[in-house]
């Protein structure tokens, strides 16, 4: 018996072994480990969510609907390469170097999808991705400030104006196209006595609500006292002279003029004439006829609208120089 032993050691021990056999010894063994782990570990179904990833988009085009971005896929295979999925960060992508506007139908199907060895592709949810494709355009939609109420007794509503005053939008040519302006969500002027501003957002679209979110601006409120258009008659005007003897004579004495005036200044006729004041110069002039302008100077408030005579001619007959101590400012 132990000659027989003897020579089996002696046997294996001269026996010519292939090369790298320690290794080729562990690669078997490995790759009974994996079919263990793979063929023999439980198998197990299992729906999970993959992103749907857009690629190469061309820069003229954009997705104008909304879409599903993510899809639902259910797996078979061993239960820790299920688990694996999620780490693995599987996705659906989708390809639209050639996209046309228009509307493109995806299919979902199983080679679109790249699972890992062993784990069997059972069913997809939703088996289509539709996607809405449309030019991409600029455009600049103005904005018109909408009010409801009234200001306070005796004023008015002069203006109101928006801070920007159009929108500059990026986006779909179909969804643009039917936005010709935007307008602000009313804004209450009742009982308003004065200018003032204001934030506020526009009532806008859903999809364009969708495209940029929601817009705000600031409107700017001018509120004034209500007027009156006056004409005013007989005003005097007023001569400037230089340090001079003048022997002058006005073609006209007096003016008219016609002026928008605040409600609460207008209502005492009598002091109307008191609001404004008409003056002529007749500074470094030589003797002879002129035509001069009128100068007229109202109260704060009041814009002239119109003055009648505009010119007045005058004649200055000669001039004599005032002595200089005539001149001189008095006081002690």
């Amino acid at each position: 018996m132990e000659k027989l032993a003897a020579a089996q050691i002696n046997f294996w021990r001269n026996k010519a072994w292939p090369k790298n056999w320690v290794l080729k010894l562990f690669s078997f063994f490995f790759a009974l480990f994996l079919w263990y782990f793979v063929v023999g570990e439980d198998k197990v179904d299992m729906t999970v969510s993959i992103p749907v990833e857009i690629v190469n988009l061309p820069q003229n085009l954009v997705i104008s609907n909304q879409f599903k971005n993510q899809i639902e896929i259910t797996v078979n295979g061993p239960r820790g390469l299920i688990r694996r999925i999620t780490e693995r960060h599987i996705s659906r992508s989708v390809d639209l170097s050639n996209a046309t506007p228009g509307t493109i139908v995806v299919k979902n199907t199983p080679e679109t999808i790249s699972l890992p060895s062993g784990v069997r592709l059972l069913r997809i949810k939703p088996t289509d991705i539709i996607l809405q494709m449309d030019k991409l355009i600029q455009k600049n939609i103005p904005i018109i400030a909408v009010t409801h109420g009234t200001p306070k007794e005796g004023f008015q509503l002069v203006s109101i104006t928006t801070e920007p005053s159009a929108v500059p939008l990026t986006g779909p040519q179909l969804v643009l196209e039917k936005e010709k302006r935007f307008s602000t969500i009313p804004i209450d002027i009742e009982g308003l006595s004065h200018s003032t501003q204001i934030t506020t957002s526009l009532d806008q679209s859903q999809d364009i609500t969708d495209l940029v979110g929601e817009t705000i601006v600031t409107a700017h409120i001018v509120i004034e006292e209500k007027r009156v258009l006056k004409t005013i008659k007989n005003i005097p005007v007023h001569i400037e002279l230089t340090p001079k003897n003048i022997d002058y004579t006005l073609k006209h004495n007096d003016v008219t003029v016609e002026a928008s005036i605040p409600l609460s200044q207008s209502l005492d006729k009598k002091k109307l004439i008191n609001l404004f004041t008409a003056k002529i110069k007749l500074e470094n002039l030589p003797p002879g006829t002129h035509t001069l302008p009128v100068e007229i100077v109202a109260e704060k408030g009041i814009r002239i609208s119109s003055v009648d005579p505009e010119t007045i001619s005058v004649e200055i007959k000669s001039i004599e120089e005032i002595p200089r101590q005539e001149i001189a400012p008095k006081g002690p």
